[in-house]
């Protein structure tokens, strides 16, 4: 029987891996669980199922369910059934374009959609009190965050193109 190739490697690659995916996860605002899940099947030249990850990285399997599928609506995994087997087996994507073109889709995005729709909501009260000693100030806040926005909203389809994502 021949050896997993993904077992000869040193357990520190592995485990580096997933701490170096870890802390991305979270430096984005994502579940630390999403960057060890992405980082293991990343590491790992064959597919794995979710329970083989769940045990891999002591997380449950809730925690592994949820991470496969946000990881799944980033583009960052795939999901494979084999020989017509019930049982899941995912594999990661290696190309960075997708990962950042999905969160840009599946995080960014509608964020700056609600944001932009706090911001107007923000105006239209605050034109509705004219008299107040703040109002220039404020005025100006607001005009700058728009302002924001407005720049996000050029960048973010050219930055979309330019790393693939559509």
């Amino acid at each position: 029987m021949a050896a997993n190739p993904a077992s000869m490697l040193p357990a520190d690659y592995e485990s580096g891996l997933v701490e170096v995916f870890a802390d991305l996860a979270e430096l984005f605002g994502n579940p630390k669980s999403y960057g060890q899940i992405y980082g293991l099947l990343f590491a790992s030249e064959a597919p794995m199922s979710m329970e083989d990850i769940a045990q891999r990285l002591g997380i449950s399997q809730g925690s592994t369910s949820q991470g496969l599928r946000q990881l799944e609506a980033f583009g960052a995994v795939i999901k494979e059934r084999h020989n017509g087997s019930r049982q899941a087996l995912y594999t990661a994507k290696l190309e960075m374009k997708l990962l950042i073109s999905g969160f840009l889709k599946e995080r960014v995005i509608p964020r700056l959609e609600s944001t932009e729709s706090r911001v107007k909501a923000l105006r239209v009260a605050l034109n509705s009190h004219p008299s107040s000693l703040n109002s220039s100030a404020a005025r100006f806040r607001l005009d700058r965050v728009a302002k924001w926005h407005r720049s996000a909203r050029t960048i973010l389809p050219i930055a979309r193109k330019i790393l693939g994502g559509g």
